[in-house]
């Protein structure tokens, strides 16, 4: 199964994303209403106080160091810059909320309390007391959250602008359109520095005001791009000189990094591509760690990650080669919400732990519309049987994907019409649609190959065996089960008059090569920061196409200008009106969804379960939907 995914696989560095807890406590009583409605519609992890128990008696440390694969290379420690795509990000960074043991809604982290007000704008947080930074900077303050929130929004190595100054979770603001090119419209980039409304009320209060209110706004937060660093600590934002170079602080150049922050474990080295030792972190806030460190090893072949995890070289296996997986060798031993745990056998008679959980999560094809005609991508679409793909490539763990947004946070129209039920039905036989396009459900065979329509298509557009088109595809390296999908696509493309050649690259390298621009259809895997269908479709419906990985609507791509003028117009008039309703909203988000089929921009496949092996000497939890976890309280008894 795969695991090189990122949170934000969409935009490029004109916009924002491009790469992949001990300390809860009571929510604040104004957020407690919100928190619980969002996880009500959405889906969220069903769970009681056992369920966020900690798996320890309280009886000391265990020590040893955990052994854990990174199936990508780390390529920086910027969380602004990477934001989760580097191994172990997690386990060395902490921001104001978090999601305990990957479930939600979030609880306080770093935060000791927090409160919103009445119209839903402004957030007051509460900062916990003796907090100290791993190296540089002394106990957390609020001048050092305003100081990360200001590097996000405004330094020009922050990929992830979005997620504070764009559509959705937007901080109060200003911007300049003579800032940056075109000159005559506002984008991510023409924030005034310093105008983020974001202020220390004092030493320990931060107070954050919205300029519209955001039901997931303590999700965002949660999510790795919001870690806390120092304050002052780099000098890429307007108003901080910087104690360190950009480099010094965060990679490996002058004897590096210099890098701090509040996780419980800290960087001790690291070697870019190949490996990162975290060690635990003595003066740490919370209860534990309770070993003594992390090594992470990149490892990119799937096969070699297996065999090193099965001969003891790996502690904790996260996934496991498609083609390497029998369902019939798992036992369950208990459901507890949306996790199940048991027993995973192998062949030569070892058991180890297993754990799954449905992953709110996409995986899907990227077309460069710069490059790939309309008529390709449908091609492409009616070749592919998500459910076969589901069932053969995925073992059967994981359900056919037909729309971007997963099953679980998927809108809904009616009552008594669970988000499954209705991305189901809308799928099957167009329940709800909007558009013509889905009058009919999926347009290009539910659970079907429809070679005929796709060769009809192709040739309508003037293709033939005389005139064919050829395609890469390029798939993540020692991933089978995006090369599976492709494979499969390759024979079934032959017929519609599309040769297709299969490449393979590393995933860092992918996403650079996404951000440039220079490949025409790749695989990749999306998870959600939170659960609520704007977290993907907020980047599918045309605006700012030059910073999509789709270049959707640019100039000179293959776009259909009605569909875009559809998207946008669903998001202007009933995402983001100022009398938008959670019911306008869950149009625009089918509007999208349908306009995505239309225009083919990525390709859903499936939404996979996530999966977790481990040995019986590793205490640990299987985590919720939310994936990151904290090993703070993992103990190991070799």
């Amino acid at each position: 199964m795969s695991r090189d995914t990122t949170r934000r696989g969409f935009l490029t560095a004109a916009g924002a994303g491009a790469v992949t807890a001990l300390a809860g406590c009571s929510s604040g009583p104004s957020q407690q209403t919100e928190t619980t409605a969002a996880t009500t519609e959405s889906g969220g992890d069903e769970t009681d106080a056992s369920d966020t128990a900690e798996s320890t008696d309280g009886s000391g440390d265990s020590g040893g160091t955990l052994q854990m694969l990174a199936t990508g290379s780390v390529q920086t420690l910027d969380p602004i810059n990477a934001k989760g795509s580097g191994a172990g990000y997690s386990q060395y960074n902490r921001s104001l909320m978090q999601f305990p043991n990957g479930l939600y809604p979030p609880e306080a982290a770093l935060a000791s309390d927090y409160s919103m007000s009445d119209d839903g704008l402004t957030y007051t947080f509460t900062l916990r007391e003796g907090v100290p930074f791993h190296g540089f900077g002394d106990e957390l303050t609020a001048a050092d959250v305003v100081y990360s929130f200001r590097r996000l929004a405004g330094s020009e190595n922050s990929r992830n602008r979005d997620d504070i100054i764009g559509e959705t979770m937007t901080v109060e603001h200003e911007k300049d359109a003579s800032l940056s090119e075109p000159t005559d419209e506002e984008t991510l980039a023409d924030y005034v520095p310093g105008s983020l409304a974001v202020e220390a009320v004092d030493e320990r209060t931060v107070e954050m005001t919205l300029a519209s209110p955001f039901a997931y706004t303590l999700f965002q937060i949660a999510g790795g791009t919001f870690a806390i660093l120092p304050e002052n600590a780099v000098g890429d934002v307007e108003g901080y000189d910087g104690e360190f170079g950009y480099n010094e602080f965060f990679s490996t150049a002058n004897g590096g990094p210099t890098f701090s922050a509040l996780g419980p474990f800290e960087v001790d080295s690291w070697t870019k591509g190949s490996q990162i030792q975290l060690t635990a972190f003595d003066d740490y806030y919370g209860e534990g760690p309770r070993i003594d460190g992390i090594t992470y090893t990149v490892v990119g072949s799937g096969n070699t990650r297996l065999s090193r995890f099965q001969n003891g070289n790996a502690d904790i296996l996260s996934e496991m080669p498609t083609a390497s997986f029998n369902p019939s060798n798992v036992s369950i031993d208990e459901t507890t919400g949306n996790r199940s745990v048991g027993t995973y056998e192998f062949d030569d008679g070892t058991t180890v732990n297993y754990g799954e959980v449905p992953a709110l999560r996409t995986e899907y094809l990227v077309f460069n519309t710069l490059e790939v005609p309309l008529a390709v991508r449908r091609a492409f679409a009616y070749a592919m049987n998500q459910d076969e793909i589901a069932a053969n490539v995925y073992k059967g763990n994981a359900k056919a994907g037909y729309h971007i947004t997963p099953p679980a946070p998927y809108p809904t129209f009616e009552d008594g019409v669970t988000s499954v039920e209705t991305y189901d039905r809308h799928a099957e036989s167009g329940y709800q649609s909007n558009t013509e396009f889905g009058a009919d459900g999926y347009p290009y065979g539910y659970g079907a190959t429809l070679l005929d329509e796709a060769r009809a298509v192709m040739e309508e557009d003037g293709y033939g065996e005389n005139e064919r088109f050829s395609i890469t595809a390029t798939t993540i390296s020692g991933d089978d089960a995006y090369g599976s999908v492709f494979t499969r696509l390759q024979s079934k493309l032959r017929s519609a008059y599309i040769d297709m050649e299969i490449e393979e690259a590393e995933f860092g390298t992918i996403i650079s090569r996404a951000i440039s621009g220079d490949m025409q259809v790749f695989g990749l895997g999306d998870g959600m920061e939170y659960p609520g269908p704007q977290n993907f479709l907020r980047f599918l419906y045309g605006e700012s196409p030059s910073g999509q990985f789709t270049r959707w609507g640019a100039e000179g791509s293959y776009f259909t200008e009605e569909y875009r003028q559809t998207t946008l117009d669903a998001w202007g008039e009933n995402y983001a009106a100022d009398d938008a309703t959670a019911e306008s909203r869950a149009e625009a988000f089918q509007t999208i969804e349908e306009m995505n089929w239309a225009s083919v921009q990525e390709l859903p496949t499936v939404h996979p379960t996530h999966q977790r092996f481990w040995h019986d000497y590793v205490d640990v939890e299987m985590h919720g939907v939310m994936e990151n976890q904290t090993f703070d309280q993992l103990t190991l008894n070799r």
